[in-house]
């Protein structure tokens, strides 16, 4: 295999650079196949090939990959142990290229890893890349030692078992590396995976499973001749490609059966949001955000999806004829590659429909405690000594505690937005609820459990964090990647 790497950081960037906007590489025009799975041959990059993929874009034209299930190296009546490399892989993505990626088990998107509540999860993480790595848990309880905080990171040729309890609700999490000052790069280049973590109550609700739930990772990209991932860094909008992939598919296709689906969208773009949007303004039923299932199922025609954010729809096709073609889109892309994501083709077959769709109350969600603390936040640039976000004027220092909660408590944290950047904010290891914001009302699929929220330029939003169930030390950061680099993170420790 061949060697590959990230480029450089651009340490020079000039201030012209760094206040440009805008897109920065043109992808391939070409018909798109499918991509990898675990045990994927190789396929010699060539010449020919390059000539051959000048033909116009063909959209729909490749079926949806499912990332490959993790299978557990070891299992007992309490807990399931998973062995995984981090590595370097090849990727499938434009026809008869191989792109270069860092992968999980070297594929991209990494394999889904399957949980149950109450059962735990041992992740034996081996790096066999040539520089620092660790893996976050994104929306997981986990304990302080095993949340994949950024400064404590598996040296190359080293391993490390990460223990996750899974002592929390059904939930769609995913696992991506955090080392600190390359996750904008690691990311993008293919450091992401899916972490599915179910339990009773979905059960007796009769949401639909196997091949029915459909776990999706966008990201976009853009590409260099040759077919390999293209990154030119940017501070301050944050990495833009022109192609949308789809479980590192272009504009893929899902023939859907005449059924009930549930279907999962994680946002693992560097910077891009999404506002979804089936065609002809279909309706969509969300019934769970970042921290699982809402309190009730809700009906919206559009949906942003902020980085690192995650939504899940009951999408019904029963009243579809077979030959039915819908299409999702990004409403707010702004070319051909950025405003098709997928398309659902309706086929025959489906069967008696085991799967209900949910009219009344899912779950109920805690009472948070009283607040005991008020903080705010101010997201701003600075550019006096280089180019820095900063959270509260302050930048990352990995030896500075910045708040210190009591285990068990909640605060109101106002995160105050003055710039024209959206910021979606992160908390590591716990979660929060919602309170207000400044652009309008909170919107009732906004008001679950959530790890995640997209803080709009101009806009105050208040948040509730409930600090719990470890103590230790965390961080919460933006997740415009390239904003979390350059210093838009400050470290929290939890305390009795």
């Amino acid at each position: 295999m061949n060697r590959f790497k990230a480029p450089a950081d651009a340490a020079d960037w000039s201030r012209r650079d760094f206040m440009r906007n805008g897109s920065y590489s043109l992808a391939l025009v070409c018909t798109f196949a499918s991509t990898n799975s675990l045990k994927g041959d190789s396929i010699t990059t060539s010449a020919a090939r390059r000539s051959q993929a000048a033909k116009p874009f063909a959209p729909f034209a490749v079926d949806l990959p499912i990332p490959p299930a993790l299978v557990p190296t070891s299992s007992t009546k309490t807990t399931d142990t998973f062995d995984v490399d981090i590595q370097e892989g090849m990727a499938e993505i434009l026809p008869g290229f191989q792109t270069p990626i860092y992968g999980y088990q070297g594929v991209y998107p990494g394999p889904t890893i399957y949980a149950r509540k109450g059962r735990k999860t041992i992740v034996r993480q081996k790096n066999r890349l040539d520089f620092d790595s660790n893996v976050h848990l994104h929306g997981g309880y986990v304990p302080a030692a095993h949340d994949g905080h950024p400064m404590d990171v598996i040296q190359p040729g080293k391993g490390f078992d990460y223990n996750y309890p899974n002592k929390q609700d059904a939930a769609f999490l995913w696992y991506h590396d955090h080392a600190h000052g390359r996750t904008a790069k690691t990311l993008y280049y293919g450091l992401a995976g899916m972490y599915l973590l179910g339990d009773e109550r979905e059960e007796e609700l009769g949401l639909p499973t196997g091949e029915y739930d459909i776990p999706i990772l966008l990201a976009d990209h853009a590409f260099n001749k040759d077919g390999s991932f293209r990154y030119v860094e940017n501070v301050d909008l944050g990495f833009r490609g022109d192609t949308i992939l789809a479980n590192g598919a272009v504009s893929p296709r899902l023939s859907v059966e005449r059924r009930i689906y549930r279907v999962r969208f994680l946002n693992a773009s560097n910077a891009r949001s999404y506002n979804l949007k089936l065609g002809n303004g279909r309706s969509m039923l969300q019934i769970a955000s970042d921290g699982g299932l809402l309190e009730r199922p809700v009906s919206r025609t559009t949906s942003l999806l902020h980085p690192a954010e995650r939504q899940e729809f009951l999408l019904d096709f029963r009243s579809f004829k077979p030959g039915s073609e819908i299409v999702l889109q990004n409403a707010d892309g702004e070319s051909a590659g950025t405003k098709s994501i997928m398309r659902f083709d309706v086929v025959n077959g489906g069967g008696s429909e085991e799967a209900r769709i949910p009219t009344g109350r899912m779950r109920t969600i805690a009472k948070l405690p009283a607040p005991n603390a008020s903080r705010r936040w101010d997201l701003s640039l600075a550019t006096s000594s280089g180019v820095q976000w900063r959270i509260a004027d302050r930048g990352y220092d990995p030896d500075r505690i910045d708040v210190r909660p009591r285990l068990g408590s909640s605060e109101l944290w106002q995160w105050h937005n003055p710039s024209n950047r959206v910021h979606p904010m992160h908390l590591h290891g716990m979660l929060f609820r919602i309170v207000e914001r400044s652009t309008g009302v909170v919107h009732p699929a906004d008001r679950g459990w959530k790890d995640t929220i997209g803080v709009l330029p101009g806009e105050t939003a208040t948040v509730q964090p409930w600090f719990t169930p470890y103590t230790g030390r965390y961080v919460f950061h933006c997740h415009a990647l390239e904003h979390g680099d350059k210093a838009m993170m400050l470290n929290l420790e939890v305390e009795r």
